[in-house]
């Protein structure tokens, strides 16, 4: 014992303390040739410390029966035992019971959770005395951003799994003074689970209960709001030009009208018709637009040249302004979420806290807006009258809602464009696996690994519809639209109405002739 002590001393160049016991250090070396010397040693070592070292060597032969082998005993510390017959290593490679050939098995907990874990086809089980529903996992589901991690880091970790759903309908639980009530954490707090996972935060709340290891990624939570509906107006044909624009034309034909009626009065040689208010408003209206251009206008030659080049820059300006609205379609102002909409999603309420700042004066408006809901039926109701958005979150520029939503009812959303807050993802362990699992996944991001299948879960499992969601159409691009006939009801409209007028004119015109024909020739025949 002696020989193989001073050989270790050499060849591992610490300080070393001899049956000294202290929180501060963390390796301990144990040898011995009795195994019941060793099982009595163990005790004043601090094994509930996830970060303990313990090397026991034992200077005689043992077998898988015995009780050194019990991983019990070593509650979260790293072991290593060696003997004359084998080696063991009983801290991150096995669990109780022990798998030897595959290595330990541990208890998870996740939730369908896309595209984080698509895990869904789950079968009702009891594992150590705790009902639950424990997930098939077949190739097909396994699945996701984190489910693809978490597989990598078992097979690097050398631990097998099972994975189970929350035991409550929170799905991580809420704090509730001293202890966690419910969901993964709550789980993992009452040591019935090792490991958690599927988008939890890392955050305060469940720093205090249980170990979070370094997060991975970071995500946003965003809204999708209604898009910008397409603007039709009877009067759409007023659009090109502004109000005050359409007030001085029309001053302008009254003016003008006007002048030219007092004028036929007064100048002897006028055209005797401009005598007459309505026939010189009508004249010079269609000599405006181009309409009419009679060739006697004795007495307002200059005046009316003048009037018709302005009626041509006028129809100009006009037409080129029509045509330009017409080209991109007029869409209603942007909706300001805190005054027209409303968001909600299904039980339980939401912690506020975790979603918004509620310090700030902006964001601290937004749970005044939440309306609980009782089923997807009435979400899909709130969506088809409007003014709702759909929370969810960000991942890589694409948006994924946080309730089901079907890719119909997306049709007419859009991402907001400013986030409302954003978290970190993290694992949930207990204590003696954080420094593994943080080492895997430095590994991982280091490497291009989470990066990797970040991008190919969200290339594979995004459906088209949130694609469109990230496409606005309510802005000016320089792609030309189609013509939209809609916006010219007003012009089929006056364009029936003169059609009318001029018919009954027609007729009443044909009436007359006819009368004084008929007159006539009655005083002939008389």
């Amino acid at each position: 014992i002696d020989e193989i002590f001073n050989k270790f001393i050499k060849s591992y160049k610490f300080n070393y303390y001899v049956k000294h016991q202290t929180y501060e250090c963390q390796g301990f070396f144990l040898i011995s040739s009795s195994v019941n010397k060793l099982l009595a040693a163990i005790k004043n070592v601090p094994t509930k410390i996830s970060t303990s070292e313990i090397l026991m060597v034992i200077d005689d032969t043992i077998d898988y029966t015995s009780e050194l082998l019990n991983v019990t005993l070593y509650g979260y510390s790293n072991i290593n035992v060696v003997s004359r017959s084998a080696m063991w290593s009983l801290s991150e490679n096995y669990l109780f019971p022990r798998r030897f050939k595959n290595g330990r098995e541990l208890q998870v907990a996740a939730f369908f959770n896309p595209p984080l874990c698509y895990l869904f086809t789950a079968v009702n089980r009891t594992v150590d005395g705790i009902d639950g529903q424990f997930f098939t996992a077949p190739e097909n589901e396994i699945d996701g951003i984190e489910t693809k991690l978490f597989v990598i880091i078992a097979e690097r970790l050398n631990f097998t799994w099972l994975i189970r759903k929350p035991n409550h309908y929170y799905r991580y639980g809420r704090p509730n003074g001293t202890n966690w009530y419910g969901g993964m954490i709550g789980q993992l707090f009452r040591n019935e689970i090792d490991v958690a996972f599927s988008g939890i935060w890392l955050k305060h709340d469940h720093y205090r209960f249980v170990n979070l290891t370094k997060p991975w990624h970071q995500l946003f939570i965003n809204y999708l709001v209604p898009r910008p509906k397409h603007r039709y107006s009877f009067w759409a044909l007023t659009r090109p030009l502004t109000p005050g624009v359409w007030l001085a034309i029309f001053g302008m034909i009254f003016l003008q009208s006007l002048n030219v009626y007092a004028k036929a009065w007064i100048i002897p040689h006028a055209e005797k018709r401009y005598r007459s208010y309505i026939t010189t408003l009508i004249e010079l209206v269609a000599r405006l637009v181009g309409t009419w251009a009679p060739k006697r206008v004795q007495g307002f030659k200059i005046q009316t040249v003048a009037w018709h080049m302005a009626g041509v820059l006028i129809v100009t300006a006009y037409s080129c302004s029509l045509a330009t609205d017409l080209t991109f379609p007029d869409f209603e102002k942007r909706r300001f979420i805190l005054k027209n909409l409303t968001w909600g999603r299904e039980s339980p309420v939401p912690k506020f806290d975790d979603y918004f700042n509620l310090n700030d004066k902006y964001a601290s408006q937004f749970p005044k807006k939440f309306q609980l809901e009782k089923s997807p039926e009435e979400r899909h109701k709130k969506i088809i009258q409007g003014n709702y958005a759909i929370v969810g979150r960000m991942i890589d520029w694409i948006f994924f809602p946080e309730n089901n939503i079907s890719s119909e009812e997306l049709q007419d959303y859009r991402v907001m464009k400013q986030s409302v807050g954003d978290y970190y993802v993290t694992f949930a362990v207990k204590p003696w696996l954080v420094k593994s699992f943080d080492k895997v996944i430095l590994w991982m991001k280091e490497s291009g690994m989470v990066t990797y299948h970040r991008k190919d879960v969200i290339r594979r499992k995004t459906p088209r519809s949130l694609l469109q969601v990230l496409i606005e159409y309510d802005i000016e691009t320089e792609t030309a639209h189609a013509l939209e006939l809609l916006p010219l009801s007003a012009a089929f409209a006056f364009l029936f109405f003169g059609l009318f007028v001029s018919s009954v004119i027609f007729f009443i015109e044909l009436k007359t002739v006819y009368r004084d024909v008929y007159r006539n020739s009655f005083e002939k025949f008389v």
